[in-house]
């Protein structure tokens, strides 16, 4: 009897003990881009630091917007791009970054951080996580690696993929009509009347073979065929390239979109503190490098960088030319000249 009750109070102490760990137990809501972080990283962050990391996804800047307007969810790091982190500072939805916590800050590329303060000049509230561009994916079993040498975006007019159904465009407006802007000599934050009419006619003329406007299942379907190509961001189609051969990526010779993605806290996270040690985490360089040939997108981290193999460093379709990066064009914050843009994106998608 003795020993039953030592035993039933053991237990009783060892449940009480679990959940006071449990209770004490940190959870950091975070808010991402699809395919986006080592899930590795994920695991080891919640280990070091005896949390848990609850982890929603989106596809655009804009989806992320709406869902932070409209959930109950007080999320404590986001990544938008660089016009979006302008949206929501001029919206007063971000907190300012205690620098102090952040003892990894040191790890950024300098050249990064001054293109940075294209989108914030205090840099008070984004920390640059990666960059990129985009290009067009295809699957070598229906377009060649030969008919996308010196490729041009108006590839997606050719009359060979009339009636097919078989081209696929980012659902992210700023992207899609920023490369018909880039096509026609643009700036794609061009929002002056000839450069939207001119922009409006390609994508028209475009438009008849677009299956769809995704930004996720493409990844997918261009193996499977259901997609011949499309147009992708380049750590996307890298990602897909190292599952399957028969799958290539190249960029249009006349450019292409240029972003760069930032972590942000937001001004109603609950978990502030925690939330700048992910971040700080994330700026170590061994995880940077780590992250980096994970997701395939360059990384701003310098110290990241100088642990890339070589292979990697050189490969083009990671880490564009500075030739090829001179025709690339930041995707910035246009205010209200926005409207201009959504109104054609709305002819075209719907």
């Amino acid at each position: 009897m003795r020993k039953s009750q030592l035993l039933l109070a053991i237990v009783l102490v060892l449940l009480f003990v679990l959940s006071c760990q449990s209770k004490s137990r940190q959870t950091l809501y975070v808010f991402n881009w699809t395919d986006y972080i080592a899930p590795e990283l994920v695991r080891q962050f919640e280990r070091q630091h005896n949390c848990r990391i609850k982890y929603d996804t989106y596809n655009s800047n804009e989806n992320m917007l709406t869902k932070l307007k409209t959930t109950n969810v007080a999320y404590d790091i986001i990544v938008p791009s660089g016009d979006h982190l302008s949206i929501l500072i001029e919206q007063d939805m971000l907190e300012k970054l205690d620098k102090t916590l952040l003892t990894n800050y040191h790890n950024l590329d300098p050249q990064i951080l001054q293109k940075a303060y294209e989108y914030e000049t205090s840099s008070d509230y984004g920390v640059p996580y990666f960059w990129g561009t985009c290009g067009i994916i295809y699957n070598k079993q229906y377009v060649s690696d030969e008919d996308m040498e010196e490729v041009s975006w108006d590839i997606l007019a050719d009359e060979r993929f009339e009636g097919k159904a078989v081209i696929s465009l980012l659902e992210d407006f700023r992207e899609v009509i920023g490369v018909a802007l880039i096509y026609n000599g643009f700036d794609p934050n061009d929002s002056s009347e000839e450069a939207l009419q001119l922009a409006r006619e390609t994508l028209l003329r475009w438009s008849p073979n677009i299956a769809q406007f995704d930004s996720d299942s493409f990844k997918n379907e261009v193996q499977d065929g259901t997609i011949w190509l499309g147009q992708a961001y380049n750590g996307d189609a890298l990602q897909v390239i190292e599952e399957n051969d028969d799958v290539g990526f190249a960029f249009p010779v006349e450019g292409s979109t240029l972003w760069i993605d930032f972590l942000v806290i937001p001004k109603n996270s609950q978990n502030k503190e925690l939330a700048h040690k992910f971040i700080n985490f994330l700026l170590e360089e061994n995880v940077a490098f780590a992250n980096e040939e994970y997701v395939q997108y360059p990384t701003p981290n310098q110290a990241a960088y100088q642990l890339l193999s070589d292979e990697i460093k050189e490969n083009s379709n990671i880490y564009p030319s500075d030739n090829y990066l001179q025709k690339c064009f930041l995707i910035k914050n246009i205010g209200n000249e926005i409207l201009k843009f959504d109104q054609i994106w709305q002819e075209i998608r719907f």
